[in-house]
């Protein structure tokens, strides 16, 4: 059982079975009610590191959406994966072979406020 938490979801409960897993799943609702909870299977990948694991959505209770959504065979998007997609042309983001103008008069104005800073500190604080 779980509910969203920030843009993670925190776990309420976890039962052995899909009979008390749906018993809770009604008991979230109840409290919880005003946001979404979700029922999910976990299939743990090996007994070694619980950490490394499949889930698979039962049930999903969102208030803000009309219907049952439908289910998904293997979620955990929730992992990260690193998303490497070049720009599309017209978006305004650089793609990987697109080559970007630095800034040169802004680098010079900063190195040279950078300089002064260090000449006025050198002449008058330093005794």
């Amino acid at each position: 059982m779980q509910r969203p938490k920030g843009a993670k979801w925190e776990t309420l409960s976890l039962v052995d079975d899909l009979k008390a897993g749906k018993q809770e799943f009604r008991n979230a609702i109840n409290l919880h009610g005003a946001g979404p909870v979700r029922l999910i299977q976990v299939d743990f990948v090996s007994d070694e590191a619980l950490a490394d694991f499949d889930w698979r959505l039962i049930e999903l209770h969102d208030p803000r959406k009309d219907g049952r959504p439908k289910p998904t065979l293997v979620a955990g998007s929730e992992r990260a994966k690193p998303k490497s997609k070049p720009a599309a042309q017209g978006t305004g983001k650089p793609g990987p072979d697109e080559k970007v103008p630095v800034p040169v008069k802004t680098y010079m104005l900063a190195f040279m406020f950078g300089v002064v800073a260090l000449g006025v500190w050198a002449l008058f604080y330093r005794t």
